[in-house]
């Protein structure tokens, strides 16, 4: 065997492996694209019917791109719908709503990720056991107790419940709490700092990718919720943006074109939040799931 035999022998299967290796991921760059392009295409035919007339709705067979491109729906959207004020009363619910989620989870995250205490794991067994329970389990006893304390067609029952902490947010936060390392706190704790000193000084300035994702979930949650608003409120004055969308219905028809324009509307804001808080909500998940 000479030289040049062997060393053909030796090139032929590492050639074979990269081949195989670009048409894998040739293959799954076109399965993510396609998969992709189908998650896109609701948002696309949003888009397409909020540009569209009644006309375009109930053509049969349907027309993916309207016949004759409008922007009227818009305007309709903004000022016959009350966008200002629906907006104004998502948002207050939503501030209200993040300031409570971050101060309702972020301490007992600390005291479940750092301090030693009798029963502190059976506690976070019991915390993650209630993201096992669904919400329409406790709808009832809830409704029941908002009736009896007064307090339906408010925002209280949409904002109080963020102040008593939020088991999928404090799991985040404890996980989050555990990557940051212990010399950290034992220099701090060497300075003469207690747990609560540490909490503030330390913690807290290195928790920003904690806190902007907690944000995120929290703000976003608030902004798309309809079931909440729908079973607590009743005065059309307090609705939130997603249920004031219910302002479209009419008795006998449904303006849908108006309707596609709200919801596109309402759902830049979630994008651009995402668009810019990207980098902070990735580290954070990521840094979550490296320890407990």
């Amino acid at each position: 065997m000479t030289q040049a035999t062997a060393i053909a022998r030796r090139v032929t299967p590492r050639r074979a492996r990269r081949t195989w290796s670009l048409v894998g991921q040739a293959l799954a760059y076109f399965l993510l694209t396609t998969g992709g392009l189908l998650m896109l295409f609701p948002f696309f035919w949003m888009i397409s019917l909020s540009m569209g007339t009644m006309k375009d709705i109930y053509r049969i067979p349907p027309r993916w791109i309207p016949a004759q491109w409008t922007l009227r729906n818009y305007p309709e959207a903004i000022f016959v719908f009350p966008l200002p004020l629906y907006l104004r009363n998502t948002l207050v619910i939503a501030a209200f709503n993040v300031v409570g989620t971050m101060l309702s989870c972020t301490a007992p995250a600390y005291a479940l990720s750092r301090m030693r205490w009798k029963g502190r794991d059976l506690l976070f067994l019991l915390i993650l056991g209630t993201m096992m329970i669904p919400p329409q389990v406790t709808l009832i006893p809830m409704y029941i107790i908002w009736h009896r304390l007064g307090v339906l067609d408010t925002y209280v029952p949409l904002i109080l419940p963020s102040y008593l902490g939020w088991a999928f947010a404090t799991f985040l936060a404890r996980q989050y709490f555990t990557t940051i390392p212990l010399e950290l706190e034992d220099a701090a704790r060497v300075d003469g700092c207690g747990y609560f000193s540490t909490f503030l000084r330390i913690m807290l300035p290195l928790s920003v990718p904690l806190m902007v994702t907690l944000a995120l979930f929290s703000f976003v949650g608030d902004w798309n919720d309809f079931f909440g608003p729908l079973i607590y409120l009743t005065t059309p004055s307090k609705y939130t943006l997603q249920l004031g969308l219910l302002s479209f219905r009419g008795q006998y028809i449904t303006n849908i074109p108006a309707l596609m324009a709200a919801s596109v509307l309402i759902l830049l804001p979630v994008i651009l939040i995402f668009l810019f808080g990207q980098t902070y909500f990735i580290r954070s998940v990521v840094l979550s799931g490296l320890k407990g």
